[in-house]
């Protein structure tokens, strides 16, 4: 009898263990990062990478977006979009790599580890050049974003993970505006259009001055899709279908640091709470 009460403690103790262990799978799925933010390593110039990742599926599989992008145009320029499955079980335990194809079958992305913690690996551009990148999860308003620029040289936006941003541009190329997280909060920022700042001031800074030749196609109302790092300090995007391989022309490339080089006066004129949400 007492063998019999033994067993029977056993099988329920088993029971609960085997249901736990599902629900701390299910809740180290549900905690797992939906975007990932980082850059490109020993590019020549600043090239983010954000990653959209889908819930994880039973079988390890997560679907994800990558956008790559340095906010130039073409034919130098990086837009890159690729979309495509990881096994983070292949990845991290198998030691295998996962690679996807952009979408405009030029340029390759391994990826070498991805788990909660980060996602690295190596981006391959369509000359064969190869770049390390580590991106790590998404903090304030970082990643992908939808971005409308309208005739009033109004920005709004929208990320994949519902963080917003709105912003005002002038002519001489002065963005301010805000973040909203879709974790809460709000952060302002100011930055610059790096196409219309001075040669001088862009060589002083560390910057390339051959953002300057995108200087027509910037500030041109339309619609964009663009890389946006915390805090809103880089905005790195291209117009055109991105997602199908056919980056248009007119790009987004704005710098905080380019900011420095501007009065403090002219940055308090605006009024970032009069900004639409």
């Amino acid at each position: 009898m007492r063998r019999m009460a033994v067993v029977a403690v056993t099988s329920v103790v088993l029971v609960l263990f085997a249901a736990c262990g599902s629900d701390n799978d299910k809740a180290k799925r549900a905690e797992a990062p939906s975007v990932y933010f980082g850059w490109l390593l020993g590019t020549k110039e600043p090239t983010g990478i954000a990653i959209a990742a889908d819930e994880r599926s039973s079988d390890g599989k997560r679907t994800v977006r990558v956008y790559v992008c340095d906010g130039l145009g073409p034919p130098a320029g990086q837009a890159v979009w690729f979309k495509g499955s990881a096994d983070a079980r292949l990845t991290n335990d198998g030691g295998r790599t996962e690679t996807l194809v952009s979408a405009g079958k030029r340029e390759r992305l391994d990826i070498d580890q991805f788990d909660e913690r980060l996602i690295k690996g190596t981006f391959t551009d369509p000359a064969g050049r190869r770049a390390q990148y580590v991106a790590y999860p998404a903090r304030d308003g970082a990643g992908i974003y939808e971005v409308t620029l309208d005739e009033e040289l109004r920005y709004s936006g929208v990320s994949t993970d519902g963080s917003k941003v709105v912003a005002q541009a002038d002519r001489d190329g002065l963005v301010t505006g805000k973040l909203t997280p879709a974790e809460g909060g709000e952060i302002p920022f100011a930055i610059r259009t790096l196409a219309l700042a001075p040669p001088a001031e862009l060589s002083v800074r560390g910057l390339s001055t051959s953002y300057r030749k995108d200087a027509k196609n910037s500030l041109v109302p339309g619609e964009y899709v663009a890389v946006i790092a915390p805090s809103g300090t880089h905005w790195l995007g291209r117009a055109g279908n991105v997602r199908l391989g056919s980056p248009g022309a007119e790009v987004i490339g704005l710098d905080k640091k380019e900011v420095t080089s501007l009065s403090r006066s002219a940055i308090q004129l605006r009024d970032v709470n009069r900004l639409a949400p």
